[in-house]
Parts: C-alpha cells; structure tokens; sequence
C-alpha cells in the first residue's frame, strides 16, 4: 500500500534540525586541535635534531682541537722559539674548585689561547666552528726516580701536559652564554 501523498510531501519538505552540521564542525574542530598539537611535536623534534647535530659538530671540532695541542706539543714543547705561531703553555692554576681547576677560555687569558677557525658547517647562516686550545705544563708527576733520573743532571722521564680545547660559534673566551663543547686530555711526552 502506497500512503497518500500528502504525507509523503510533508516528510520531504521537513526542517533540518542541524544536527549533522553540529557533528561535522564538531569533527573539525577536533582535526584542527589533532594537527596543531602534532606540529608541535614536529617543532620541537626539529629543534632536538638540531641542537643534537650541533653538538656533535662542536664535539668533533673540539676533539680536532685536542690533536692540534698534541701535535703543537710534539713540534715545539711548549716553549718560545723564534717562528713558533703556537702560544707556549700556560702556568696551572692556583686556585681550585671542587678538586679542579676551571678552564681558563676568559678574555684575560686570550693572549695563551690558540685559535682556528674551521669550516662552515651551515652555509644558510653562515656560522663557522671556532676551536680554541692551550696547553697546560705539569711537569714531571711521576718524579725523576724513574729510570735513573735523579743521577743525571738535567730533567728526563715522561713530560705531562694538559691540553684543554673548546669548540663554539663564537670564540669561547668572549662568550659563555652559546652551547659549546669543552674537552680535556692529559698527554705524555717522554724525554728519555
């Protein structure tokens, strides 16, 4: 049986009560807040990722620092000899901090610190890698018992210096607010 078609008229004729357009800016809304929250996450990766490959470039660039002090150690033994673009080593520190001596990367001790200027690491900035190293002269730690040093007349045994290098975007002894990478290594030089 057909109804009649008044009432069929009357039933495709009705008002939307606006439900559906309800759940639809409903769902909207929740895919706005889903996407703004995941780019976000993705601002805040970029970021990590970044400063993580900035601190293995300055780590890198800080352990080519620490083998420029051994091989300028090797070369000229830390002392000034005409030609010696090299600074020579740096007295040790009196004052102490908790066992330890803070590195001395400060404008007051520019003129005992070394400098290179590596490669541009990101050309869109324009910001190079500075090393900085210097040499620290301990002496003979070990005595000059060793090997029947105390017979002869000059010092001999194993040499010790401290070679300290810091690697930043600027140079280390200006600024101390940049992230930068300070690495320290102990090097022997044998004299007998």
């Amino acid at each position: 049986m057909r109804p009649p078609i008044n009432t069929l008229a009357r039933w495709q004729h009705r008002n939307q009560t606006g439900a559906t357009l309800l759940v639809a800016l409903m769902m909207l809304l929740i895919i706005t807040l889903l996407a703004l929250s995941s780019m976000r996450g993705v601002s805040l990766e970029s970021r990590i990722t970044g400063n993580l490959r900035l601190q293995k470039t300055l780590t890198n660039a800080a352990e080519a620092g620490l083998r420029i002090g051994e091989v300028s150690i090797n070369q000229w033994q830390c002392t000034t000899i005409a030609g010696n673009t090299n600074k020579p080593c740096m007295r040790v520190p009196t004052t102490l901090v908790n066992g330890d001596y803070l590195p001395a990367f400060t404008a007051a001790n520019s003129a005992n610190i070394n400098l290179v200027t590596t490669y541009q690491y990101n050309p869109a900035t324009g910001n190079n890698v500075e090393i900085e190293w210097y040499v620290t002269d301990l002496k003979f730690l070990d005595g000059q018992a060793q090997n029947n040093c105390a017979l002869l007349a000059r010092d001999c045994g194993r040499h010790y210096y401290e070679i300290t290098a810091c690697a930043s975007n600027v140079r280390c002894s200006s600024d101390t607010t940049t992230q930068r990478v300070i690495l320290r290594t102990v090097f022997a030089v044998s004299d007998s």
